[in-house]
């Protein structure tokens, strides 16, 4: 009885404040074109590295692939469980983008085909461009960003 009761006084407990960063102001903007073969997360983390960019945004707003491996969660359990998975063939990009912290993008990305709707998730390595990427990074000034795993192994954005 106890326990049923506890579960249900969680379900109302308030949802946790948002963390807010900053301020920040966009310092330095590029604009990249990836052209046909060319890896979409590597590339943009070797011009994140060319420019050192710290902290930043990552916007890529068109394109295509011909073959991208992202990963995606499986479960509502506090620890996630995550699903891999490679697609080949021709994938519009709708839409990605993510923070840059700590030097390091977290992008998600969703791709669609007509025979398969729009689906995607965590960018992984591996993402090759079809016939062209247009990607935006922005970088930031102000308070710097780091990601660090909580308990559940969940990397979340702190200052650094």
């Amino acid at each position: 009885m106890w326990t049923s009761l506890f579960a249900s006084l969680l379900m109302f407990a308030a949802p946790p404040a948002p963390k807010v960063f900053g301020p920040s102001q966009p310092q330095e903007i590029y604009r990249v074109l990836l052209d046909r073969d060319a890896l979409l997360l590597e590339s943009i983390t070797d011009i994140i590295k060319q420019k050192g960019i710290n902290d930043g945004q990552v916007l890529i707003t068109a394109g295509s692939v011909q073959e991208c491996t992202y990963h995606f969660v499986t479960s509502t359990a506090a620890k996630p469980k995550d699903e891999f998975k490679t697609v080949k063939g021709a994938f519009e990009i709708l839409g990605a983008g993510g923070i840059i912290a700590n030097g390091e993008p977290h992008i998600h990305i969703t791709l669609s085909a007509p025979d398969k709707g729009a689906f995607g998730g965590h960018l992984e390595k591996g993402c090759r461009i079809l016939y062209l990427g247009e990607v935006t990074l922005i970088k930031y000034t102000g308070p710097s960003l780091t990601r660090r795993p909580n308990e559940n192994g969940v990397s979340l954005l702190e200052s650094k």
